[in-house]
């Protein structure tokens, strides 16, 4: 039976859980926030450089060699960006992750040890004791696999995201020539 200390300590220690949570998804909150500015501030001063530039052209020729050697650049940047977002978000991720873990090992654990209390005293305790045990392995296992094939999922996603964004810059460098 749990007593008020125990609760205590628990609800103490689940409040810090979520502050420090929550602190984590907004440090990636604000490298989001930072990224986007920076990219915006970027987009601004090229697309001021590029007006320039197309203004001063001579010719419509030049006019379309400055917008497509614009253009040719653009597939690189993106997926530039997507790596950047993926970089935040899967740091951010990988503390909660982290810490799920741990507290689903923490919870299986109690579970066992109160099962086992439970039954201790039971005749023929032992077999159910090593079911519940087995059954919490058996979920283990299966969590493992799924995180497994879900990372090969998405490693295999981002190879063909990158060699898409490869074929889309090489269309549009050979479309400039």
């Amino acid at each position: 039976m749990i007593d008020t200390k125990q609760f205590t300590e628990s609800s103490m220690a689940n409040v810090d859980k979520f502050f420090a949570d929550a602190g984590n998804a907004f440090q990636g909150v604000e490298q989001l926030a930072a990224l986007n500015l920076q990219v915006s501030k970027t987009l601004l001063a090229e697309m001021a450089e590029g007006s320039q530039a197309i203004l001063s052209a001579r010719s419509p020729e030049e006019m379309i060699r400055i917008q497509t050697n614009a253009l040719q650049d653009a597939p690189a940047k993106a997926a530039a960006y997507a790596n950047q977002v993926k970089a935040i978000v899967e740091s951010s991720l990988a503390g909660q992750r982290v810490a799920a873990e741990a507290k689903i090992a923490q919870v299986q654990a109690q579970f066992v040890a109160s099962v086992s209390d439970m039954l201790k005293n039971a005749p023929g305790s032992e077999n159910a004791l090593a079911l519940v045990k087995s059954a919490v392995a058996a979920s283990n296992d299966a969590y493992e696999s799924a995180n497994k094939a879900g990372k090969q999922v998405a490693d295999a996603v981002e190879a063909n995201v990158g060699k898409l964004t490869a074929t889309a810059s090489r269309a549009s460098r050979n479309l400039a020539a």
